[in-house]
């Protein structure tokens, strides 16, 4: 495969322009293939010329000539090497000097021609009838040498076949002698048969050079395809990848070049929306917003779906900075498609080869790791790999590779945490934990666990496990305790309904104690899937809560879709309720707003008194952090204080 053209990308492919069936692409490789046979061509002619010369001039020689008869041959020969010296020097240097050369060659080839005929004519009627005899001999090998070295120039031979065939079958009939003019005959035959010859070579040579313009041109056609991303006119993942190999060094030398990977957020939700088409669109103006945001040297692709890749030639921080606050801007304003106006956000993901590590799939993967860290945090702005991402990576590779382990589910264990009412310190609930002790990484939290979980698709196995665990135990506490159980966004959907109804029949728990916790995650991937599984649920008499209420951006608008049976309220709106009256007013305005729409809560993570006494003032009836109890496997079901058995 042709070598990329470094840090250039022209919108096509590899060292190639676009193709272009235009006759001047045509006429430029004509010139390049005839220069390259006269190169060759030119010298053997003047060389076979010389030859004859040569010889014919022996032949003609004698002892009583004069030495100024010697002359015109010398001019002939010397001429000869002249051209042969000139045609091994000179190097092609575009079609417009090969024409000048072509020209040159026509009139020098026209020159030769006469020179030689004068010269045969003067031979013929100065010598002998035996000497004159070779002249036809003479004419007709050179006739031939000419219609062969010149067929790639046709004008050139046709000067020298006229030109020095025609004077010399004129002076060979008007000598009257039979012999002579039955070879003049002889010859205008061979001359007359040469140009045809000549022709239809000519024409083949066009031919093979056009066959072969054809087939560079769909050579270029399907590179095009391979090296070009159909929908925005960008360069491709092949292509990227490609420049991205060429610019490799050996490991631990400095590169100067920097990977930026890009993704829209929500384009999926535009696809489903508005429809494909115009998220066709939306790809476009992206693409175009973004090649016109990065610098020239740059390379910009698109690696497949929402996402976009480029590679900066530089690794230097001020310049990478600069040039990523350049891409960030595409999303700063609104693209507007027909009567629809869609606001683009996105991820951004960027490693530096400041220390080549050696592959580039490797920088390749630096960068996703980035572009990941990114969307996890949900900043719109650009994210700078480091060492510390790496670090996450290979800690989550190592959970995943646990996931295939078949000991990996003994390992697992369920602790439970208390929900306990504010007034009295009833104990009504206890909320399922997962504790995971990996030999190796030591405690994994369920947070981090689930996630890389869910990323792997592999979190049901661990949840139907964990769940099962959970109301094994549960099924021993006094029947008023309820069981609060977690799911992940990615297990939202009719298999969970499916596994809480067969896991409380096969452990006889009734489905009215189970309380199922909902993240707001689960809500934003398929709004639709999660209200139909919670209506599923609830029908079964499962209640189920919206969990870390008031963490996230969008937990109220789903209030006014979604029923829910109970709100449990973020700890990290009460972590500063004492400390800080603006906390206490916005708990103050998060507590009425569940009360305004008709659903209990439970506020999460209290760990002080000072906490505690403030949420009693607020009305809050049911809390859980600390305070109130660590989560344990062997929880505690004698409270400190009185207990009634009064439902949540």
């Amino acid at each position: 495969m042709a070598t990329l053209a470094r840090f250039q990308w022209s919108g096509t492919v590899p060292t190639s322009h676009a193709p272009d069936p235009a006759d001047s692409e045509l006429d430029e490789m004509l010139a390049a293939a005839q220069f390259r046979a006269l190169r060759h061509q030119v010298p053997s002619l003047h060389l076979i010329l010389l030859i004859n010369v040569t010889f014919l001039t022996f032949i003609t020689s004698s002892a009583r000539a004069a030495p100024v008869t010697y002359l015109p041959s010398c001019v002939l020969a010397c001429s000869s090497v002249v051209r042969i010296l000139k045609w091994r020097r000179v190097h092609y240097a575009g079609a417009a000097a090969a024409r000048r050369m072509f020209a040159s060659t026509v009139r020098t080839s026209l020159l030769f021609g006469l020179s030689l005929s004068a010269w045969s004519a003067w031979v013929l009627y100065t010598r002998s009838a035996d000497v004159a005899a070779f002249i036809p001999f003479f004419a007709a090998l050179s006739t031939i040498a000419c219609a062969v070295c010149m067929v790639s120039l046709p004008r050139a031979a046709y000067a020298v076949i006229w030109s020095g065939t025609v004077p010399m079958v004129v002076a060979m009939i008007a000598t009257g002698n039979p012999a002579l003019m039955a070879a003049a005959a002889n010859l205008s035959v061979i001359a007359v048969l040469l140009f045809a010859w000549m022709q239809r070579q000519h024409q083949q040579f066009h031919d093979i050079v056009q066959a072969h313009a054809t087939t560079i041109e769909r050579e270029r056609e399907v590179a095009h395809l391979a090296f070009n991303d159909q929908l925005t006119g960008l360069a491709n993942r092949r292509a990227f990848l490609a420049r991205l190999d060429e610019a490799q060094r050996p490991a631990g030398e400095r590169l100067d070049t920097t990977v930026v990977l890009m993704d829209l957020d929500g384009f999926k939700a535009v696809n489903d929306r508005l429809g494909h088409g115009v998220g066709d669109v939306l790809l476009r103006r992206v693409s175009d917003r973004l090649a016109q945001h990065v610098p020239p040297q740059a390379l910009c692709a698109r690696l497949g779906g929402d996402e976009f890749a480029v590679l900066l030639p530089t690794a230097d921080a001020a310049e990478v900075a600069a040039a990523a606050q350049r891409i960030a801007a595409i999303f700063d304003q609104p693209i507007t498609i027909g009567d629809d106006v869609i606001q683009p956000r996105g991820s951004i993901g960027l490693s530096t080869g400041d220390v080549w590590p050696g592959d580039p799939i490797d920088l390749m993967h630096r960068a996703d790791l980035a572009l990941y860290e990114s969307k996890a945090l949900k900043q719109a702005q650009p994210y700078t790999f480091h060492v510390g991402l790496q670090q996450q990576s290979d800690r989550r590779r190592i959970i995943e590779t646990a996931y295939q382990d078949p000991t990996a589910l003994a390992q697992l264990d369920v602790h439970f945490q208390p929900i306990v009412r504010t007034g009295t310190g009833e104990v009504v609930a206890f909320e399922a934990l997962m504790r995971w002790q990996h030999p190796h990484l030591g405690n994994v939290p369920p947070d981090e666990l689930f996630a890389v979980a869910d990323r792997a698709r592999v979190a049901t196995h661990f949840t139907d496990h964990l769940f099962a665990r959970a109301l094994a135990r549960a099924t021993q506490w006094p029947s008023h305790l309820a069981l609060s159980f977690n799911v992940t966004a990615g297990e939202v959907g009719p298999h969970l309904c499916a596994m809480v109804a067969a896991a409380c029949e096969r452990h006889g728990f009734p489905l009215d104690r189970l309380i199922v916790e909902i993240t707001e995650t689960a809500l934003l991937r398929d709004l639709e899937v999660a209200r139909r599984t919670i209506a599923e649920l609830q029908a079964l008499g499962v209640r189920v809560a919206l969990d870390d209420f008031g963490a996230g951006f969008a937990s109220i608008g789903y209030l006014k879709h979604i029923r829910f049976d109970l709100i449990k309220i973020d700890g990290g709106l009460v972590q500063s309720i004492a400390e800080c009256p603006l906390a206490g007013q916005l708990l103050i305005g998060v507590v009425e707003l569940c009360r305004a729409v008709g659903t209990p809560i439970v506020v999460e993570q209290v760990e002080t008194q000072a906490q505690l006494d403030i949420l009693r003032v607020l009305g809050v009836d049911k809390v859980q952090g600390y305070l109130l109890g660590h989560p344990t496997a062997d929880p505690d079901l004698t409270p400190q204080s009185p207990l009634r058995t009064n439902r949540m």
